[in-house]
């Protein structure tokens, strides 16, 4: 929790400093053309964010996500989902985005965490961004699903969807190897599964009371 908590607090502290200081985001920012020039960006990147909202959306799972993650693994394998989770999604953009397209944000490294969280601690509450207790694992999944419409329909956006991928990627794969494949799996189906039945519970309770 603790690392989990600093970790937060410098990403939060960045972006006022940046902000503060007017930090050229076309310079530190991500994308193919920088990262050839300029390595660096591969870290400085995490730590800009575009404005308030952004920072605070990914503030808020970072907190939730990271938690889960270093109480269970360790602050060392938590610092390592999520800088590895950035870096995954920062390059698996490049194949998705113009090479000249800068990106900036956690995102990326949070996304990480959340993939390995949903099925190291599945039962984990988070109450973002639904303001309603939601297990990590239903959160993953309603983020993937998120994520994949956003990239099928929203063409125009400036959110790097295929980097969150890259990065739940990474950390659905720490953690399948933490968990064991079939396990992992398991939670995974049973998760999604009873995501698809709830809905459908509803509407029959429902149609009881009417």
């Amino acid at each position: 929790m603790k690392i989990t908590l600093l970790l937060a607090a410098a990403v939060t502290a960045s972006f006022f400093a940046s902000t503060i200081l007017d930090v050229d985001a076309e310079r530190f920012g991500f994308s193919g053309e920088n990262f050839l020039r300029h390595p660096e960006v591969l870290v400085t990147s995490i730590f800009l964010h575009g404005n308030l909202e952004h920072l605070l959306s990914n503030i808020l799972v970072l907190v939730f996500a990271g938690i889960a993650v270093e109480g269970e693994l360790g602050r060392g394998k938590m610092l390592a989902i999520f800088f590895l989770g950035a870096f995954a999604g920062d390059l698996l953009s490049l194949i998705f985005y113009p090479f000249n397209s800068v990106s900036i944000g956690a995102s990326g490294g949070i996304f990480a965490l959340l993939g390995a969280g949903m099925l190291v601690r599945p039962l984990d509450i988070s109450i973002y961004p639904l303001a309603v207790p939601v297990p990590l694992a239903f959160l993953g999944i309603l983020y993937a699903f998120y994520n994949a419409y956003g990239f099928l329909t929203d063409s125009t956006s400036n959110i790097s969807y295929m980097a969150h991928f890259g990065g739940l990627a990474l950390g659905l794969v720490w953690g399948l190897a933490e968990k064991g494949l079939r396990k992992g799996a398991k939670i995974i189906l049973i998760s999604a599964a009873i995501m698809l039945l709830l809905p459908a519970l509803f509407f029959v309770l429902k149609r009881g009371f009417v």
